[in-house]
């Protein structure tokens, strides 16, 4: 129990004109018994708010977005006869972009107020959240204060809204397509595709002799271009992906585009499968498909975090190399070191031409701009001579790596999963896998 915002008010004007005292003796006594009349009010405003229950409810458990803002419901009632004034104040984990919300309302007798309290998570992870305090009042001349409600717990979560919004999205093209059939693509691909009978000009290697002995006549196996193939992302998890951009790491970024890859790979009917890499390379879910599928590389894929340690390229493709025997489509989400640029051009030699590496290069604005900036004294000059050498070198990289084979993408951090979609199916389209 504390004060409220109208008593110290009120006890300042009495204090102005109790000033007045010695010219008009009699006004003493009158603030006196005004100054009584305004303690024992606050005492019976006190009395009143002690007796007063309020119970907040909002749900148990809320899992958000990553980097999308939302907002939390919350419905406050009271026990009172009277209107009770509050003012709700949150405070958030770390997870959150701001350390606390606070809301003003005035809660009726038998009123539900109901809340939304706005949130914007910029870190992944589960935090414990406090219940909310609520400072109430009746008149103003004294204020409760006390935590109202339940603890809850917070979840964060890559951002799945992007892969609704996807999946509407494809939905409604497939809707408008509804009736047309595509032709398959016949060739020689892995992937079986009928039996048939001989005709003249059919390999031998194509005579399926089991099938023809059975049928009495030749019959051929006809093949076409495969359909599911294997994809695997690559998630950097190195010092550089913690850098924030736009008030989410880097890698924060990289894991939203993992997950909205990883669904149009199943839309697409590829396996798709996940690593991490730092020091060392972490397996999160093994190339495969489903909706199960996709729920474990969420999981596993939330679950990764950046490490201030270098990233070792050369250690990836040597796992790669190791655990992947076929043709694999490598997705390798990362940002472009600024010395030890010659690992990355040998750990992609190593990969390619036995896989198709697609390196998505989480680029950096800020460097761009200093790059570009024209310099007004000596020390801001020095600053852009060092940031035109590193986008030099940069440059320098990206074309070793295109000369070498490699596909790279060069994106904004927020704009990764985008770009990796579209390079994904531009390598779909012209069947480079």
């Amino acid at each position: 129990m504390r004060p409220g915002p109208l008593l110290p008010r009120l006890v300042g004007v009495l204090a102005l004109l109790a000033l007045l005292v010695p010219l008009v003796p009699v006004l003493g006594w009158v603030l006196f018994a005004a100054l009584l009349v305004l303690v024992g009010a606050a005492v019976a405003e006190a009395t009143m708010l002690s007796r007063i229950a309020i119970t907040a409810e909002r749900p148990p458990s809320v899992a958000l977005a990553l980097g999308e803002p939302d907002a939390l419901p919350l419905a406050v009632r009271t026990s009172s006869a009277r209107t009770v004034h509050l003012v709700l104040r949150q405070a958030w984990p770390r997870l959150v972009d701001s350390l606390s919300t606070t809301r003003r309302a005035a809660c009726r007798a038998g009123e539900v107020v109901r809340l939304a309290l706005p949130v914007r998570p910029v870190a992944r992870g589960r935090a414990a959240l406090a219940p909310p305090w609520a400072a109430a009042t009746l008149w103003g001349l004294a204020e409760r204060v006390a935590p109202v409600g339940e603890a809850a717990e917070l979840l964060v979560l890559p951002d799945l809204r992007a892969v609704s919004r996807l999946h509407a999205k494809l939905n409604r093209f497939v809707l408008r397509g509804l009736g047309a059939r595509t032709s398959p693509r016949l060739g020689k691909g892995r992937e079986f595709d009928r039996l048939r009978e001989y005709v003249r000009g059919d390999e031998f290697r194509d005579i399926a002799w089991r099938a023809s002995a059975r049928h009495q006549k030749l019959i051929v196996r006809e093949f076409r271009l495969d359909r599911s193939q294997d994809v695997v992302v690559c998630l950097d998890r190195g010092h550089r992906m913690a850098a924030r951009v736009a008030g989410l790491s880097r890698l924060d970024h990289a894991v939203n585009a993992a997950v909205l890859l990883a669904y149009m790979c199943d839309r697409m009917e590829d396996r798709v499968g996940l690593v991490s890499f730092a020091t060392d390379v972490t397996v999160g879910a093994s190339p495969a498909r489903g909706a199960a599928h996709r729920r474990r590389l969420t999981a596993a894929a939330a679950a990764v975090r950046a490490e201030l340690v270098h990233t070792d390229y050369l250690a990836l493709a040597a796992d790669l190399r190791r655990r992947r025997r076929q043709r694999t489509l490598l997705v390798v989400l990362t940002a472009l070191p600024e010395m030890e640029a010659d690992a990355l051009v040998d750990a992609m030699r190593g990969l390619v031409p036995q896989h198709l590496a697609l390196v998505v290069v989480l680029s950096d604005p800020n460097l761009r701009a200093a790059a570009e900036t024209r310099p007004a004294d000596r020390g801001e000059l020095m600053r852009v001579l060092v940031a035109r050498d590193v986008v030099a070198a940069r440059e320098q990289t990206v074309r070793e790596l295109r000369r070498l084979g490699a596909l790279v993408v060069e994106t904004a951090p927020g704009d990764a999963g985008v770009a990796a979609m579209n390079a994904y199916i531009d390598v779909k389209r012209r069947q480079l896998l």
